[in-house]
């Protein structure tokens, strides 16, 4: 199965004996058929996927099964064979030990559902796990013990607590199989099925007599590969056959995400008459501004198209030449020396998408303008949203007319300007090395006689708030949103916070009450057409939340209740509340606990009731475990920031009453309720 390539390395002259590296494309189905067992290394860093990064994963796996994707694809590993004490093959892990360990927890997640599909049994190999830890033996006892193995003891909470290694894996455990338990009974067969036979990896094993180190080396030192973005650069800049340097420039000034924009355009067109070019000016590409003669003294002097080009071409050699200013992003005015080497330039942010989402959302909003301008009826791009769809989702693009990819890079930079101005991003706080979701804002000073673009960030506000609560819910793979966000806010050309969170908040609630026959792709696109998607009244959700869901309650409504909540805090001073932001939490948790600590008992209508049940992540969630209530306020009020303001809600109605029973939970319920309903109009 699989393809052989060939290590000729012999460039220094030195002898080389040839090695051959086998390359399998696996399943699990075919692991589990040809009786594959791996092994981490004791060399090997411990398990570190955060939460949201497993979640990702699943949920990304599962809109491939929905969308019928033939199979889901998530990279390669790279193994050595060796041997066990009795004698059989173990495929070592070299590299990709992230993947393979949380492609285990997720069969693991579907053992403990007990669902009914061949992926339940993948973790157990005749009596041991299939994936071995070499040096962790209470990893191994977690594992071998939640796949059944009569040999192995579960390790017991207190233990996993004061484990880190086990602490990590068993939280994207519980996470995990709440994920599988949240679905449908039919999904769960079909989604196991479908991880079971249709996910692959390749996995390329090294021979035994390879030097490892140098393979390491080499990894280490091999560069960067070619990304999708670049091949689809190439594709589209060979329907241009004029001002081709220009387009080309216009692409790198947008492309490099971990900066932000204005310091972009900045060192990709430095002589442009910066000291009187203000934040707005870069809202659209203006060729007179940035490249054509701007003005008749030297200073304001730009570039012609044919300087621009030998200008790109000298700009990884030339690194004497002085460029006359830059930016400041809240880091001090820096005087750059040299034509600008965008790979190497400072990290100021950290965006919530990649660059390749960003195209495509560029691109969505480039067809949307299309169909209103036109009234051609342009519809959406085909794949489903994911960078890793890129070349193909761009595939009728790069057949297109000159006019039309120049139109489209026009676009890109729009929207560039747009998402750097108005979406979130991870930035350091200023008295803290901890990232925050954050929107800064542009102010000009002057330094030496020369205008300085600043960046300051915003305080804390509902724009913030809710951009939060969409990045950590739903599709995250594809953050339909930002394609009529964006679309709007340079259809209306909006300035003010005020504007743009009335636009959010519009958007956000119809995404979120959409139509049976509405999928978010095709809401969202209808929004960034300025047309209105098919929405249920909020009534509608009545029925969903009078149902006792427990931990298959959506996320999103939870995440949605903070916002609306954090908008009506009373006690704004309060520093626990100064403290408080919307985070990334993927554990539906019971207030009153399903198992109480004196084994008080509750109707599990009541147990499961909305009203009863507050989303935090693993961390919080364990720091309450499963003690009785009036213990988890103490815990509550200890800490140094809210946990969840739903859970402050609750927490207060308990202190008003002095208990937390069926009588206080379908109190809480009806309130959470009608918050909700007068958020989205109260059509109740």
């Amino acid at each position: 199965m699989g393809n052989v390539f060939t290590d000729e390395a012999n460039a220094k002259g030195c002898q080389v004996t040839q090695h051959h590296v086998e390359t399998q494309v696996l399943t699990l189905n075919y692991i589990q058929s040809n009786e594959y067992q791996f092994s981490i290394p004791s060399y090997q860093r411990p398990y570190v996927w955060p939460d949201e990064a497993v979640l990702k994963l699943f949920k990304d796996i599962n809109d491939a099964r929905v969308a019928k994707e033939p199979n889901y694809f998530i990279g390669t590993v790279l193994t050595s064979i060796e041997q066990d004490e009795d004698g059989n093959s173990i495929y070592e892990l070299i590299d990709g030990q992230q993947r393979t360990t949380t492609l285990m927890l997720i069969a693991l997640a579907f053992k403990m559902a007990k669902v009914d599909s061949a992926i339940a049994g993948i973790a157990a190999f005749k009596k041991q796990p299939r994936l071995q830890f070499t040096i962790r033996d209470q990893v191994q006892h977690l594992l071998g013990s939640l796949a059944g193995l009569d040999d192995y003891v579960f390790p017991g909470l207190e233990a996993i607590g004061e484990n880190p290694y086990l602490k990590r894996i068993y939280a994207a455990l519980q996470v995990l199989e709440q994920q599988v338990k949240a679905l449908e009974y039919e999904d769960r067969i079909l989604l196991g099925d479908y991880i079971f036979n249709h996910v692959q990896w390749v996995n390329n094993i090294v021979p035994q007599q390879m030097d490892l180190n140098r393979l390491f080396a080499t990894m280490n030192t091999a560069g960067i590969q070619l990304e999708q973005a670049d091949i689809l650069k190439s594709k589209l800049l060979k329907q241009v056959s004029t001002d081709k340097p220009l387009f080309d420039a216009m692409w790198l000034a947008c492309e490099h995400m971990e900066n932000y924009f204005e310091r972009n355009v900045r060192k990709v067109f430095p002589n442009a008459p910066w000291n009187d070019i203000k934040s707005e000016h870069l809202a659209c590409f203006d060729e007179a501004l940035f490249v054509k003669n701007s003005g008749s003294t030297a200073h304001k002097q730009g570039l012609t198209i044919l300087q621009l080009a030998e200008q790109l071409k000298a700009s990884a050699a030339d690194t004497d030449k002085n460029i006359d200013a830059s930016t400041n992003t809240d880091h001090g005015n820096e005087q750059d020396s040299g034509i600008y080497d965008l790979e190497t330039e400072t990290v100021y942010c950290r965006p919530i998408i990649s660059f390749p989402l960003l195209l495509i959302h560029a691109y969505r909003i480039y067809l949307a303008n299309r169909a209103v301008a036109l009234g051609d009826g342009t519809d959406d791009v085909i794949p489903r949203v994911h960078a890793d769809k890129l070349l193909e989702t761009f595939e009728p693009l790069t057949k297109a007319s000159e006019d039309e990819v120049k139109e489209f890079i026009k676009t890109l930079w729009q929207v560039r300007y747009q998402f750097d101005r108005w979406v979130v991003k991870w930035v350091e706080r200023d008295d803290s090395d901890d990232e925050q979701l954050r929107l800064t804002y542009l102010t000009r000073s002057e330094s030496s006689g020369k205008q300085y673009i600043n960046r300051t960030q915003k305080e804390l506000n509902e724009l913030v708030m809710l951009q939060s609560v969409r990045n950590f819910t739903g599709e995250r793979s594809a953050q339909y949103w930002i394609t009529p966000f964006i679309a709007g806010l340079m259809k209306d050309n909006i300035t003010e916070d005020s504007q743009a969170i009335a636009l959010l908040e519009k958007i956000d609630n119809d995404l979120s009450l959409a139509g049976e026959s509405e999928t978010q792709k095709t809401a969202s696109f209808k929004q960034a057409k300025q047309q209105q998607p098919e929405v249920n009244s909020w009534q509608a959700n009545v029925d969903y939340f009078a149902q006792a869901r427990g931990t298959s309650f959506e996320h999103y409504w939870f995440q949605k209740l903070e916002y609306i909540l954090w908008k009506q805090e009373p006690d704004r001073q309060l520093e626990q509340f100064k403290k408080y932001r919307i985070t990334a939490k993927n554990s539906v948790e019971h207030v009153y606990p399903q198992h109480e600590e004196h084994q008080n008992m509750l109707e599990r209508d009541f147990l499961d009731a909305f009203g009863n049940l507050v989303l935090l992540s693993p961390g919080e969630n364990s720091s309450y475990s499963n003690q009785a209530v009036k213990k988890k306020l103490v815990d509550f009020e200890a800490k140094p920031q809210y946990d969840s303001l739903k859970l402050k809600a609750m927490f207060k109605l308990l202190k008003e009453q002095n208990d937390w029973q069926e009588t206080q939970i379908r109190q809480h319920q009806k309130e959470m309720l009608s918050a909700l309903a007068a958020h989205y109009g109260d059509k109740e």
